[in-house]
């Protein structure tokens, strides 16, 4: 319990550090960044209305992964869980893996196991296909657009490729400590659970690439609000790289992370890694607002549905 609330309070820490630095840069830049900002009706409507897609299409995603493990899911239920799970990743400690592990196992009798292998795998596999359509747009920038491009931008997109060859490794065969070999172990597990059907596997990696695509559209609006002329293919990068945000909790819904790996990539480009970073935040500040609302409505009505479910399973004893 205590080693428990201790590291609740390291990382509500780490959190509020985060965010006080992000405050002050922007203070110390405010009137740099007002005079670049040119919020448009139109643009700020289209973010916030793309971002409401977002949940559609995630929702899609959990339905569709969770039918092939044998879950009778509903779209319905898929995307309420999605939503429910999305704002719980907005905590210090990332909680939407693992209320959503709790509502498949309490009304589906989903096992952990199988529910996390099956995660793992999907999230490693979204890792190496970003990996891939990164080391695309870095190779068309050096070869039809003649830019110039730093050698980690290839070194990093290829590591996230890479991660497509864990489901070809003999991990039974690799000696790794405990934890990093039982995640590797887990991984080929849920990788044999999706591979074994193709059509599923196509269409998880197919949303996967519209949430991408959708991303990639709601930066370009952000940076080009505080006139930063970013091409498509920039900003197809940075939606990449985003993903990564995800391999780090320790604020919410990566609080700072997502805005310095962004920063990184834009830097190494050559554009402002400082308006990166407000743009970031900007579409960060606008596509919070749905995941609140939707969020929310989300958590009371499936809470609601574990309540009735744990009334009639006692009545039935």
């Amino acid at each position: 319990m205590k080693s428990s609330l201790l590291r609740t309070i390291i990382l509500s820490s780490i959190t509020l550090v985060l965010i006080a630095a992000f405050l002050y840069y922007l203070y110390l830049n405010a009137d740099r960044y007002l005079e670049l900002l040119r919020l448009s009706t139109t643009g700020v409507s289209v973010i916030f209305l793309l971002s409401l897609v977002f949940p559609l299409i995630s929702g899609n995603i959990t339905t569709l992964l969770f039918r092939g493990l044998g879950v009778n899911l509903s779209f319905r239920e898929g995307f309420l869980l999605n939503a429910a799970s999305t704002l719980a990743n907005q905590l210090p400690i990332s909680g939407g893996i693992i209320s959503r592990g709790f509502y498949l196992k309490r009304k589906y009798d989903l096992s952990y196991s199988k529910f996390l292998s099956a995660t793992l795998a999907l999230f490693l596999c979204n890792i190496g296909t970003n990996g891939l359509i990164g080391l695309a747009i870095l190779l068309y920038g050096m070869f039809v657009k003649r830019a110039l491009i730093p050698a980690a931008l290839f070194v990093g997109f290829a590591a996230m490729a890479a991660c497509l060859l864990i489901f070809w490794l003999p991990v039974d065969r690799i000696k790794l400590p405990d934890r990093p070999g039982k995640l590797l172990q887990q991984a080929a597990e849920g990788w044999v659970l999706i591979s074994r059907n193709p059509g599923l596997l196509r269409n998880l990696i197919g949303l996967q690439l519209s949430l991408l695509i959708l991303l990639a559209i709601r930066y370009w609006l952000a940076f080009h609000m505080l006139s930063q002329n970013v091409s498509l293919s920039d900003v197809m990068l940075f939606s990449t790289a985003t993903i990564l945000t995800q391999l780090v909790s320790i604020a919410p819904g990566g609080l700072g992370v997502r805005e310095a790996i962004v920063g990184a990539v834009s830097s190494a480009l050559g554009f402002d890694p400082g308006a990166s970073v407000v743009a970031v935040g900007l579409d960060r500040l606008i596509s919070t607002i749905p995941i609140l609302l939707i969020g929310g409505l989300s958590t009371v009505i499936l809470g609601k549905q574990i309540s009735d479910l744990s009334i009639k399973t006692e009545g039935y004893e």
